[in-house]
């Protein structure tokens, strides 16, 4: 009955209490029309019968004065029943072989009387004269050479059970419309109001309140659903629990990955890490090799939270293992991605710079596997690209990354950072974009690693509006 719709409980069972009841009554009434037609026919008939039986001795007695005595006898009868009251009454007369019909009503004719006569031999008594129907009571003498017929037509008779019918009808309707009251205020307490405590509570466990508990009901089967219901509630919250205590041992060991504030501060690096997420895929590192050379590396696994934060664990300790006699970064990448594509799983990728920094010999030798671009801003306010210079890791195992040089010089910028802040995203849709940040580099090129970190941050703030982070973001500036 409800098919491709969606209706609440209450509505589909009062549609279909109602659809059975609306069945039900629409099958009473005809069945009581008929039997109160055929009620009152009978009841006719036999009024009819009596009034038959009523005039056959005055009809005996006046025949012996002729027959103008018996015609004026039976008009005076017919003209007794008004037509208001009954519209189709006729009285014939049958004296042995002279048929009389009252003429008071001028309903009197040949046909009608053959009618009557038929009628009266029939089983029910019933006829049809000009495609009226018609009943007729009967009653004679017993040598049956007089009898008295009366007729009357029954449309005023089925008019009469229809008005009474519809008259029931609109009580019943009354009747109806307050059941069907008492049946809606019965399914809103019984099964309404229940099931809308239950929504709120799944909808405040939908919303992270966790352990939320729904009321108890009277009925078994509401209860069983708040019991299970509550039980869900429980389970998720222990659950939720457990993942925060995990969650946050993740974050204090992908914290410990990091370097330490002191080193940054004695190496002259501004650190920001912003996870997407509890934990994150990006990763940054450095490595002090002496007074003069310093070497900086930063990562990006693809995707964030758990899955990526396990990936910026493994580069790490790769970090670690093929940086321990550093030759050129380039061949400290090939090392590593070597490693990431024999231990990660297919479609899993990352990005990564590295460069050293000679402060003494004024220069900065880097490869960078597909990272995003970083930058170099000099003190002039002149502004350099740190291009990638290879493929992802973990694409091909056998890729080799180049190496790049740019000068420096004492008061310069080296600005590294990942994708995560350059595809920042605006309510509307629109990423941040690379000429945003390095605008805001140049306009803050004299300004100090940590101020220029936080213009950065502000930058990408301002562009998401309400909008929540959909990446992991690290900066690191390092002011030579």
């Amino acid at each position: 009955m409800f098919i491709n719709q969606k209706v609440s409980i209450r509505t589909a069972l009062l549609l279909t209490v109602n659809a059975v009841l609306l069945v039900g009554l629409a099958f009473w009434l005809v069945i009581d029309y008929q039997r109160g037609i055929n009620q009152r026919l009978q009841e006719m008939q036999v009024s009819l019968r009596d009034e038959a039986a009523i005039m056959l001795p005055a009809v005996s007695d006046l025949q012996h004065n002729g027959l103008d005595a018996v015609q004026s006898y039976i008009d005076r009868a017919c003209a007794q029943m008004q037509d208001t009251i009954s519209p189709g009454h006729h009285i014939v007369v049958r004296l042995d072989q002279t048929i009389l019909q009252a003429q008071t009503h001028h309903r009197a004719s040949p046909e009608l009387a053959q009618a009557i006569l038929q009628a009266s031999q029939s089983s029910d008594h019933a006829g049809m004269v000009n495609s009226s129907p018609i009943i007729v009571g009967m009653h004679g003498s017993k040598d049956m050479l007089i009898q008295v017929y009366v007729s009357e037509l029954t449309t005023n008779i089925r008019q009469a059970v229809r008005v009474q019918l519809l008259s029931r009808t609109a009580g019943v309707g009354l009747v109806g419309i307050a059941l069907t009251a008492i049946v809606n205020l019965i399914f809103i307490r019984l099964v309404t109001r229940p099931i809308e405590k239950l929504v709120r509570t799944v909808r405040q466990i939908g919303d992270g309140e966790l352990g939320a508990s729904p009321p108890h009901f009277s009925t078994v089967e509401l209860n069983f659903l708040s019991t299970e219901i509550g039980q869900m509630s429980h389970t998720l919250d222990l659950a939720d629990r457990n993942r925060r205590q995990q969650m946050s041992k993740a974050r204090q060991i992908q914290h410990k990955l990091m370097p330490r504030s002191d080193q940054l501060r004695a190496a002259g690096i501004q650190h920001i890490h912003m996870p997407a997420e509890d934990v994150g895929g990006d990763f940054f590192d450095m490595k002090v090799l002496d007074d003069d050379r310093v070497v900086i590396y930063m990562g990006d696994v693809t995707g964030h939270g758990v899955p990526a934060a396990m990936g910026t664990g493994m580069l790490k300790i790769l970090f670690e293992h093929s940086s321990a006699e550093i030759s050129d970064p380039a061949a400290v990448l090939q090392q590593i991605n070597q490693r990431f594509h024999a231990v990660t799983l297919d479609g899993d990728f990352a990005t990564m710079f590295m460069g050293v920094i000679d402060r003494r010999a004024g220069c900065l030798v880097y490869a960078s596997a597909g990272h995003e671009i970083g930058y170099v801003l000099h003190q002039d306010g002149h502004i350099d690209d740190l291009d990638a210079t290879g493929l992802l890791l973990g694409v091909d195992p056998d890729e080799n990354c180049e190496e790049a040089q740019f000068n420096i010089d004492a008061g310069d910028t080296i600005v590294l950072l990942t994708d995560g802040l350059v595809e920042a995203m605006s309510p509307e849709g629109n990423i941040l974009g690379r000429k945003a940040i390095r605008q805001t580099l140049l306009d803050n090129h004299q300004a100090s690693s940590h101020e220029l970190a936080a213009k950065l941050v502000q930058l990408a703030a301002d562009h998401q509006g309400k909008q929540p982070q959909l990446d992991d973001i690290t900066i690191a500036i390092l002011h030579v």
